[in-house]
């Protein structure tokens, strides 16, 4: 049975921390949600500003998880379409299992795109499956490569959208990243974005890459790993 726990702190990263604690798991091993903001009040001196978190866990067996905590980096090549059936099968197994545990339906439609076999996961209740800016989404994507690339001779490349989540994501970070791109070009000065996880830090570094007069480059340790624009 999944390890479920609810932890408490002034912010996101602490209240996190605390619900991990209780349940001895990382972040990648994990779904959260928020399920307490701080409210706003006009009298709120003397009243603690928290925010409530639940962490569950992630069930996968033991190998697998390790497996998709440490997934090589591999030449990506040109793949068969017996082999995007066959990835497709062990993918859409994996996800409907998944999905079965929190006692939800889902529609999943998978299609190859620009040599990438996509699944696009649609349905109702679908937060839980995306987690905080889409971390339990990333996690469920890593293992599911790793399940669906078992074996392989060519290596397949997924991505996971849940919810149309990863599609409007990636326009929100490419405005910010032009919006962040103009203020450095105007004020001559870099600007060191809040930490964001691969995926998000990736969107950011793909806006800005043919950009004439930026360049960006990552910094820090994760999962504090930030993004620093600055002139070329």
């Amino acid at each position: 049975m999944a390890k479920v726990a609810e932890g408490i702190g002034k912010n996101y990263e602490e209240a996190v921390a605390d619900a991990l604690s209780k349940v001895g798991l990382t972040k990648e091993q994990v779904s959260i949600e928020i399920i307490e903001e701080p409210k706003k009040r006009i009298f709120s001196i003397l009243d603690p500003r928290q925010i409530k978190v639940r962490v569950t866990e992630i069930s996968m067996p033991a190998q697998e998880t390790t497996a998709a905590a440490g997934e090589k980096k591999r030449e990506i090549k040109e793949f068969t379409e017996e082999d995007a059936n066959i990835v497709k099968e062990r993918v859409t197994k994996f996800l409907n299992d998944y999905f079965a545990r929190f006692g939800l339906t889902l529609e999943i439609n998978s299609y190859v795109e620009d040599n990438i076999l996509k699944f696009d996961v649609t349905g109702e209740d679908t937060g839980i499956i995306i987690g905080y800016r889409g971390e339990t989404m990333e996690a469920l994507q890593m293992i599911a490569s790793t399940i669906g690339n078992k074996n392989m001779k060519n290596y397949v490349r997924i991505i996971i959208d849940v919810g149309g989540y990863r599609k409007k994501r990636i326009k929100a970070l490419e405005e910010l990243a032009l919006k962040r791109a103009n203020i450095v070009v105007s004020k001559r000065k870099s600007i060191t974005l809040e930490p964001m996880n691969p995926f998000e830090r990736k969107a950011i570094h793909n806006a800005l890459q043919n950009h004439p007069k930026v360049k960006t480059v990552s910094t820090g340790e994760e999962p504090y790993r930030k993004v620093v624009i600055s002139l070329k």
